[in-house]
């Protein structure tokens, strides 16, 4: 399994949102023309139709779906810097300033004998 599909599937999914309709009307445009060609008194593209529409469906849900779980993080995202904000931000700095060792630091503690 991909490590980055968590991050990369929502894109996908509203891609193939975007890309399943005309992909759908290339299929059944080929498999229309190829029935009309061969006709024998029985119009079964309709069958390949019906199944390339509840895969326009399909896809159509999924990327609702990852539309509505992006946004979601969004408000999520936007609340929590509402509540902590700007003060937070700045302890957080101040948090890291303070936990990252200096260079000269490290330096000196690797040098003296354990």
């Amino acid at each position: 399994m991909n490590p980055f599909s968590l991050v990369t599937r929502p894109v996908q999914d509203l891609l193939q949102a975007l890309v399943m309709p005309f992909r759908a009307l290339f299929v059944i445009g080929l498999t229309g023309t190829i029935n009309y060609m061969t006709y024998s008194g029985v119009w079964w593209f309709k069958w390949v139709a019906l199944g390339m529409g509840i895969a326009v469906i399909a896809s159509l849900g999924r990327a609702l779906k990852s539309a509505l779980l992006l946004a979601l993080v969004a408000w999520v995202g936007w609340k929590i810097y509402q509540r902590y904000g700007k003060a937070a931000r700045e302890r957080f700095d101040a948090w890291v300033q303070r936990a990252s060792p200096k260079a000269a630091e490290v330096v000196a503690a690797l040098r003296q004998p354990a």
